[in-house]
């Protein structure tokens, strides 16, 4: 059966992808998992959308900035315009790691 990989059939002397010592080239570069840029981006949206609420309800920033500060409109004008487009980013982000992740396992599978 050619779809059963050839370290699977009977008799094979090939040792299994995951068994393999060494079979991962060797990377300078440090890949951060899909797991930390997902948390990343569900921490920033719900920063985000606190600070919509935090504008709404007319809330001190953070229990220091009070609403009638100058700076209170453009501290969460900036959390929110720039919250949003980060989350998303990293979401999108998240999800190209995931992929990567298992089409390489995919391929050390022999899939």
């Amino acid at each position: 059966d050619p779809s059963v990989p050839s370290w699977a059939r009977p008799g094979a002397d090939e040792i299994p992808p995951w068994a393999r010592r060494g079979s991962r080239k060797e990377s300078t570069e440090i890949e951060i998992p899909f797991y930390f840029y997902l948390l990343a981006s569900a921490v920033t949206a719900i920063a985000a959308i606190g600070s919509v609420f935090e504008y709404v309800n007319q809330r001190p920033v953070f229990g220091v900035v009070n609403s009638d500060s100058a700076f209170y409109a453009p501290l969460l004008g900036f959390f929110v315009f720039t919250g949003f487009p980060s989350s998303a980013f990293l979401w999108y982000k998240s999800v190209q790691v995931a992929n990567r992740e298992a089409d390489e396992e995919d391929r050390r599978d022999g899939y």
